[in-house]
């Protein structure tokens, strides 16, 4: 039989070849020890003072994630949402959410480069896992992120040549995948990596009658060089990756033109240009390590919507430079520097350009005081300044401005992790976070000139972490109390919205993650969140409401379940994947939202032997209608709409 060792979060197990008694299975399965890349010290997530899940890229494969936004269908509580359209998309986490799509409360890094605020829901590519960890994390990072940190890790080319090729048709899209990793010599390999994707549209343009008038396209790539030679303590990559979007996607439908599926508005259009290059250089001193990631990415949008036209041009230069070290057995350390250089250009009407740059000190350092308890201290100082040079808009009455702030903020990190046996951790940490100042990009009033301030927030995590039964359930979960300051948020009408600091807000809640696998053939996944996220005082009336975007419970359910047959060549295995999202407010009022739903999505895995398998699917298989975002205009609510029932099969090769 041709059955993989897969990692199933957050215990990684083999899968054995045969079917056995839970008794026997319990005896002998063996638990793959998952390690930690987000921590940047290796650490085994048996080990980590911090609620964190990790997924495996064949799992998230197997549950048809191949977008970053299709992530909160794997990682409770995670909630990402696009607001009109791919490139401007909400995030929210332990009722943290980014009203302001440029300051995203989530930070993703790709091997570990910080990616641009307009590029979250970017295609998972060449994945070997990915890394939830929840929480403030900028002692660890040199990027902050105040409500935690996504953190995707690729595959790397090794001496052995690997191809592959897959194909995607469905209903509602074509999807097409090609990579190769070779060896060029014995110290270089490459690998290259492409993606084209075609979404069908569903909404028909009366006036011109063009069918699928909300269709997308989309081509993905990566190709990079590695230095890896045997025996020596330099390594490096080098990384190229670009991704081309033409979307017609941002369409705000009234439920009568949802219904009908036409409208007479105006096609709207997006194109979206990201180009990354990097370097990641490693050196091994032995007893410390040093690691430099240089990184530029150039993003373009240019778009034309029911609001007008919108051009932005941002470009990114970042430099981190860290050192871990390893004293002894008792004590370990990560201590870095940051440089994050920003050019952001924006004309909605009027021209906005605006420069960034943030320096940061970082560290992190865990104290072994006994065998069994152990305690991490870490610390961020950063610096950020910001210029907003406006041109004015005579339209709306806005004079010009050229202004600047500058803002210096210490956040610390304590935490207390004991060691109860082998299989069971308890942790408490408490963590300061922040969300920067700034100027909005589009003002829409002469107060705008004077910005925002930085939002800050209290963190208090008590977690847990067990195995039981042999490794044979996985059981870890998290108490969270978040006390937010000077919230940033977005008030007023659609289109003259003004992005200021508000009161306070607070977010207390549970978290809870259970893997149980009673056979070899069977794996169960249940996880949930349950909490609540309400302003608080200083807010102008709006205390006891709900914070937007910040859904009272979440839960994911999870099987996979291989057949026990002889009759066909190779493995046949049914996965379901269902995700159920409680009433989720749209504004500050709570006056728009949309109530509690479940989606549910299965599917067929044929793995005829080690190179061929094919995926039959169906996503959102109820065709749940729900909508992602709306507002209110002149008495109308408009809404976008999240995607409906979609059927279609996959096949992938592999040589």
């Amino acid at each position: 039989m041709y059955r993989k060792c897969f990692k199933l979060s957050p215990i990684a197990l083999c899968v054995a070849i045969t079917t056995l008694s839970y008794d026997t299975f319990a005896q002998d399965n063996v638990q793959d020890v998952i390690i930690v890349e987000a921590t940047k010290q290796g650490t085994p997530i048996g080990r980590v003072n911090n609620s964190v899940i990790v997924k495996t890229g064949d799992e998230l494969e197997k549950a048809g994630i191949h977008e970053v936004k299709d992530l909160e269908k794997a990682f409770p509580g995670l909630v990402i949402q696009t607001r009109g359209n791919r490139t401007y998309a909400n995030t929210t986490i332990r009722g943290i959410s980014s009203p302001d799509y440029h300051s995203p409360t989530i930070g993703i890094y790709v091997d570990g480069v910080l990616q641009d605020a307009a590029f979250l829901t970017q295609q998972l590519l060449n994945v070997e896992h990915v890394e939830l960890l929840r929480g403030p994390q900028g002692t660890l990072y040199g990027g902050n992120a105040q409500g935690g940190i996504i953190n995707i890790i690729t595959k790397k080319a090794t001496n052995q040549p690997k191809a592959s090729a897959g194909v995607t048709y469905s209903n509602l899209s074509q999807q097409l995948d090609a990579s190769t990793a070779i060896a060029l010599s014995d110290e270089i390999y490459a690998d290259v990596v492409i993606r084209s994707l075609k979404d069908e549209g569903n909404i028909t343009h009366v006036p011109s009658n063009t069918k699928k008038a909300n269709e997308t396209k989309e081509i993905s790539g990566m190709a990079r060089l590695h230095y890896i030679p045997d025996n020596s303590p330099l390594n490096a990559t080098l990384s190229f990756s670009a991704d081309d979007l033409d979307s017609h996607e941002e369409w705000y439908l009234t439920k009568a033109e949802f219904d009908k599926k036409e409208t007479n508005q105006d096609i709207p259009e997006l194109k979206r240009n990201v180009n990354t290059v990097s370097l990641n250089v490693g050196y091994d001193f032995g007893s410390a390590q040093l690691t430099s990631i240089t990184a530029y990415q150039d993003r373009d949008v240019d778009r034309t919507f029911i609001g007008g036209t919108w051009v932005e041009d941002q470009n990114t230069f970042s430099q981190e430079l860290r050192v871990n070290t390893h004293f002894n057995d008792a004590l370990t350390a990560l201590l870095g520097g940051y440089f994050e250089n920003r050019q952001f250009d924006v004309n909605s009407g009027s021209q906005n350009k605006m420069s960034t740059d943030t320096y940061a000190l970082f560290g992190q350092s865990t104290y072994a005081m006994t065998n069994t308890v152990d305690l991490t201290f870490g610390l961020r100082a950063s610096r950020m300044s910001t210029n907003s040079d406006y041109a004015g808009n005579a339209a709306w009455g806005i004079s010009a401005y050229d202004q600047s702030k500058s803002e210096n903020i210490i956040s610390p990190k304590a935490a207390i992790g004991w060691q109860a046996n082998e299989h069971s951790r308890l942790y408490a940490s408490l963590t300061s976070g922040y969300r920067p100042s700034g100027f909005s990009a589009a003002p829409r009033s002469n107060s705008d000139k004077d910005g925002f301030d930085a939002e800050k927030s209290l963190n208090w995590e008590l977690g847990w972490r067990t195995t039981l039964l042999d490794n044979s359930v996985d059981l870890s979960g998290a108490l969270y109390l978040i006390e937010t300051k000077d919230v940033q948020l977005y008030t007023g009408a659609p289109g003259s919205q003004k992005l200021s600091n508000h009161g306070e807000a607070k977010s207390l809640g549970l978290e809870l993650e259970l893997a149980f696998y009673p056979t070899d053939d069977l794996t169960l996944n249940l996880a949930g969140t349950s909490g609540r996220s309400t302003f608080e005082s200083g807010n102008g009336g709006l205390e006891g409401n709900r914070l937007p975007y910040a859904p009272d419970t979440t839960a994911t359910v999870g099987v996979e379940y291989f057949l026990p047959q002889s009759l066909v060549e190779g493995e046949i295995s049914l996965v379901s994947n269902a995700r159920y999202t409680s009433k989720m407010y749209f504004n500050e009022n709570n006056t728009l939202s949309q109530e509690g739903y479940a989606l549910v999505d299965v599917a067929i895995v044929y793995d005829f032997n080690d190179h061929l398998s094919f995926r039959l699917f169906s996503n959102n298989i109820t065709d749940k209608e729900y909508k992602t975002y709306s507002f209110a205009m002149a008495g109308t609510s408009l809404s976008n709409y999240g995607t409906g029932r979609e059927v279609g099969l996959n096949a992938k090769m592999e040589w």
